[in-house]
């Protein structure tokens, strides 16, 4: 089961990128959710389950750090924004930073 205090985090780093996809490291795995999740699912397959509370169900999808780079650029040639929050490495679960990766039109 997911964290509600993960779930809150992740929702409040969306506001900050709502125009991105948000992809969120939670240890040595990256996480999506609810709409993100849905888009990472259509294009790549990536399985999905639903975590949360029974009020305020969250969709959630998750992939290994490794995969980072593959995942991030499938969504970017597809179209796609995306917002990486990586953690801090000292202080765990804290992010340290959101990287922004995105299409220039010409």
């Amino acid at each position: 089961m997911i964290a509600k205090k993960l779930i809150n985090r992740y929702k409040e780093l969306k506001q900050q990128v709502p125009d991105c996809i948000l992809v969120m490291q939670v240890g040595i795995f990256m996480q999506v959710m609810n709409d993100d999740a849905h888009t990472i699912a259509e294009l790549t397959g990536l399985q999905l389950q639903m975590g949360g509370d029974v009020n305020q169900p969250v969709v959630v999808g998750g992939f290994p750090h490794s995969g980072l780079n593959k995942y991030v650029g499938l969504l970017v040639r597809e179209g796609h924004s995306v917002a990486v929050a990586l953690q801090d490495e000292q202080k765990e679960r804290h992010i340290r930073e959101i990287i922004r990766v995105e299409i220039q039109k010409l």
